[in-house]
């Protein structure tokens, strides 16, 4: 392959990812939401067609046992994804295989496929039924969390720079011929008041909902703890590659929650 065929076509699969991230990043809100119950599916009937399943409605359960096992090993396939493909280690390996201008294309296009799998072959588990929000107010709460935590997570991603986070600045450079550069330690806005702010956005989008169920309990607590466990390898490898600066920054600032008088200052 030429070097110009390359470039198009590192451009071209990095815009291929970003699609696929869009793509399954809307349909895991709506398959979060339930979104084919919501009044929405009303006014819209495609939306049925499209969204087939959801958290708590489409695939049979089977017995509870069967379903917890099949929705646990999906949680597990998902972080195991994750955590394996985001070590430094693998990282170093994969890099003989694939070039290093497609390796954040590949992981994020890897990782929207495994997430597609678990949403495509969840089984719903109804009960118990913990809360189910049935006045404007309260439902207008929960779908608020939620909202608020795209919001955070989405500002969260442009802060530090969202398009070389899922990998089309690294296929643009590559367009250009320009070398790839590692991305500098900044802490703007958020990352101020919390050293992970888009993790935070994610358990705002897991837990914040008019109606939690078993299964949707089963799936926002197992991220939860995925969440966590990942906060520690990712801590570690930051503290390897950036050392005292990152240190200081970690004893200074929370991980997720602000707390009062806890603020960066550089």
């Amino acid at each position: 392959m030429s070097t110009a065929t390359f470039r198009i076509a590192a451009f071209l699969f990095s815009i291929v990812s970003y699609g696929a991230f869009l793509l399954v990043f809307l349909y895991l809100l709506a398959f979060l939401g339930n979104v084919q119950t919501t009044p929405l599916a009303y006014a819209f009937p495609a939306i049925e067609r499209l969204v087939p399943n959801s958290i708590d409605v489409g695939r049979n359960m089977g017995s509870l046992p069967q379903a917890v096992s099949i929705d646990v090993a999906l949680i597990l396939l998902f972080g195991l994804q994750h955590s394996i493909m985001a070590r430094p280690g693998f990282k170093d390996a994969w890099t003989r295989i694939v070039p290093r201008e497609l390796e954040r294309s590949a992981y994020v296009l890897i990782a929207s496929a495994v997430l597609a799998l678990l949403m495509w072959q969840w089984r719903p588990i109804p009960t118990p039924l913990l809360w189910h929000a049935n006045t404007g107010w309260s439902i207008a709460l929960g779908w608020s969390i939620m909202g608020g935590g795209v919001a955070v997570l989405l500002w969260a991603t442009f802060l530090i720079d969202h398009f070389e986070l899922l990998g089309l600045r690294q296929g643009w450079l590559a367009l250009l011929g320009r070398p790839q550069r590692a991305p500098d330690f900044v802490t703007p806005y958020l990352y101020k008041v919390v050293r992970h702010p888009q993790y935070l956005g994610w358990l705002l989008i897991f837990w914040g909902t008019p109606t939690m169920t078993g299964g949707h309990l089963l799936f926002a607590a197992a991220m939860s703890v995925y969440i966590l466990v990942a906060m520690r390898f990712e801590e570690r490898d930051l503290v390897r590659h950036i050392g005292p600066t990152y240190e200081r920054y970690r004893r200074q600032v929370p991980p997720l929650l602000p707390l009062p008088g806890r603020r960066y200052g550089g």
